[in-house]
């Protein structure tokens, strides 16, 4: 067997500066004194050899000792970590990656210059926080192309990215990112180590059986190196030390590739070569023997329609039957596997009287299986289950070739009528119940999907501020507004929101299912709320009808409503004035019923108009003397030999309004 390391694998630049200045601390600090702001590297092993050489590790400020070392790991902090630590009195080491700070610097300026930063990259991930830190609150992450297309549209938009994101989906983003934009200014801050190690991890898959991945399980750099291995359709197995390693992986194999993140220490890449030559020569030495109830890995040679013909490197060929091929039973045996694939089988005899070895695939399915739904269960890991069949109270499933169950209630957020829906569909479920025993699997569709709406949940309330404008989706409607879908959580819009006009309900104004543009108008991410307005986004046509009426003008409207100090005229629709009492009548009234009653049509004279305080100061008694002018004036045209004694009497009509 031969095993390939990739050319560019293990430490980067910046994370061997990182140990080595940790390592350099340990030496020289009292013991305990010296401690990493969170784990230096994203790396167990590597992180419990500089705790034995009396490095720990601090969750913040608070925990450190006065007068300790502070290390800043390679990921970096933001400005006010470097400011509480000054001031405690502590010293600081700090061991940012160059490139990390680069990226930092890149983002501050971006900020300062007036561009709206948008970092690329994994939210949740430290790195992406420093630089956040650096650019300011109004700084947005973006982790994918769906993301990106979710923007509103900004003047100018400053671009810096995660120095270990993977170059293509960086590039799709950003092409999103241009159509969002008068202006974009991109800083291309990956790492090229990085590029180098996924490049060379891609290209040793493609020439390998099987590709070993070296690295913490929780590094997002090594993981998308597993991903990548896995995608390019190379078996590949994702390992943080030797100790993991199973010599069974590699029967039959003749080559095996090796690679490692960029928080994988040399020790650790070279206990992994060392156990693989240990496996080559043990399997070199020893002849291979069958033994029943032992599982084995095998080549699939040849398909038939009830069998399936496999080389296990024995003397004689195994068989599996049809009905030890899957769970549930195929019609036909290439419906479940194909020449060349490699499988882990149970022995269920050894050679029987025609020279085969009898093998069970699903028996080697439900032993590995086992182990891997326990181990799922213990780490909350979502599995791939095909829904094979609805029975009473839920829905039976094949998770990893046995036989689960999922409970109705654990099925969706909310409650399904009719669960046959689902038989035949992939679904992503976690084990919530796992008894090896009694043969007996629980898993929930319920629990995946609530994290799911949780992510979502910080991605929105993450990226969301107020004043934005985005798209949704009506996604119901209740008595007092309407629930809007922005990106996979609801916002509300309240029915005084919903229309300039006063609406009585939502369903005036929209429908379930409509896509609107909306205006972020409040966001509280601790109450889990956002307020969204229909209307802010529309020019208010209050305006455009008050602009239409001058002031001294005499106007038609009708009584909208009474109150005690005046009355309320509804003028044309969505414009409303008011009569206060005192211009209500020309003598004294107590009360505006003596003069107007509800509905009644009246001629009132425009006042003034608050553009402001959106009011109208309307006069029904000075309208009514316009109109007793008019008609007094006309008089006088026509009878103007009546002299001055008509007009003493009614000269009050022509005194001037102050």
């Amino acid at each position: 067997m031969k095993v390939i390391l990739a050319e560019h694998c293990g430490f980067c630049y910046g994370v061997k500066r990182a140990v080595e200045l940790a390592c350099v601390c340990g030496q020289s600090a009292a013991a305990g004194q010296a401690q990493t702001l969170g784990p230096i590297i994203h790396n167990p092993q590597m992180v419990e050899r500089l705790a034995r050489q009396g490095v720990g590790v601090a969750d913040s400020l608070e925990d450190i000792p006065a007068g300790g070392t502070v290390i800043i790991r390679s990921h970096g902090v933001g400005p006010s970590t470097y400011e509480a630590a000054e001031e405690k009195g502590l010293a600081l080491v700090d061991a940012t990656c160059p490139h990390v700070r680069k990226a930092q610097q890149a983002a501050r300026q971006l900020a300062g210059e007036g561009y709206q930063v948008v970092v690329i990259g994994e939210r949740q991930h430290p790195e992406v926080k420093s630089i956040v830190a650096w650019s300011g609150k109004q700084t947005i992450v973006v982790e994918s192309v769906q993301e990106a297309q979710e923007l509103a549209f900004f003047a100018r938009i400053g671009v810096v990215v995660q120095t270990t994101f993977a170059g293509a989906l960086f590039q799709a983003i950003v092409a999103v990112l241009r159509t969002k934009c008068d202006e974009i200014k991109v800083n291309r801050t990956i790492c090229n180590a990085t590029e180098l190690r996924q490049k060379a991890a891609m290209e040793l898959a493609g020439k390998v059986e099987v590709m070993l991945v070296v690295g913490g399980k929780n590094s997002s750099n090594t993981t998308k190196l597993a991903r990548l291995a896995e995608e390019s359709g190379c078996r590949t197995y994702h390992v943080e030390t030797a100790q993991e390693l199973r010599q069974h992986w590699f029967n039959n194999i003749d080559v095996v590739g090796v690679t490692a993140g960029a928080s994988t220490p040399d020790w650790l890449i070279e206990e992994v070569m060392e156990k693989m030559q240990e496996f080559d020569q043990e399997m070199q030495e020893t002849v291979a023997k069958i033994e029943k109830g032992s599982i084995v890995t095998g080549k699939v040679i040849a398909v038939h329609k009830d069998e399936v013909f496999v080389d296990i490197g024995y003397k004689a060929e195994g068989i599996i039957p049809l009905a030890e091929l899957a769970y549930p039973v195929p019609e036909r045996a290439e419906a479940a596997v194909a020449v060349g694939d490699v499988l882990e089988v149970f022995v269920v005899s050894e050679e029987t009287a025609d020279g085969n070895v009898v093998l069970s695939k699903v028996k080697a399915d439900h032993i590995v299986a086992w182990d891997k739904v326990l181990a799922a269960l213990e780490n909350k890991q979502v599995l791939t289950a095909k829904a094979v069949e609805a029975v009473k109270g839920g829905l039976v499933v094949s998770v990893l070739g046995i036989r689960g169950f999922v409970p109705a209630s654990q099925l969706d957020l909310k409650f399904v009528e009719d669960i046959t829906v689902f038989v035949g569909q992939e679904l992503e479920l976690v084990p919530i119940e796992v008894d090896r025993d009694k043969n007996r699997i629980v898993l929930s569709r319920r629990a995946v999907l609530q994290k799911e709406r949780e992510e979502k949940e910080k991605a929105v309330y993450g990226s969301i501020q107020a004043g934005q404008v985005l798209t949704g989706t009506v996604s119901r409607l209740a008595a007092f507004g309407a629930f809007v879908d922005i990106g996979g959580i609801d916002g509300l819009i309240h029915i005084s929101d919903l229309s300039w006009q006063r609406v009585k309900s939502p369903e005036e104004v929209v429908a379930v299912g409509d896509q609107v543009e909306v205006s972020v108008l409040k966001v509280d991410a601790a109450a889990k709320r956002i307020s969204l307005g229909l209307k802010q986004i529309q020019k208010d046509p209050w305006f455009d009808a008050a602009a239409e009426l001058p002031e001294g003008a005499i106007v038609k409207g009708k009584v909208s409503k009474i109150a005690k100090f005046g009355v309320f005229v509804a003028l044309r629709a969505g414009l409303e004035g008011l009569v206060h009492i005192s211009e209500l009548s020309d003598h004294h009234i107590t009360k505006p019923e003596e003069v107007v009653t509800l509905g009644q049509e009246v001629a009132v004279k425009v006042l003034g108009i608050d553009t402001k305080q959106k009011k109208i100061s309307l006069s029904l008694s000075k309208a009514q003397e316009e109109k007793e002018r008019a008609e007094y004036q006309d008089y006088l045209s026509n009878h103007s030999s009546m002299g001055v004694t008509i007009g003493e009497k009614l000269g009050h009509l022509f005194k001037r309004e102050d």
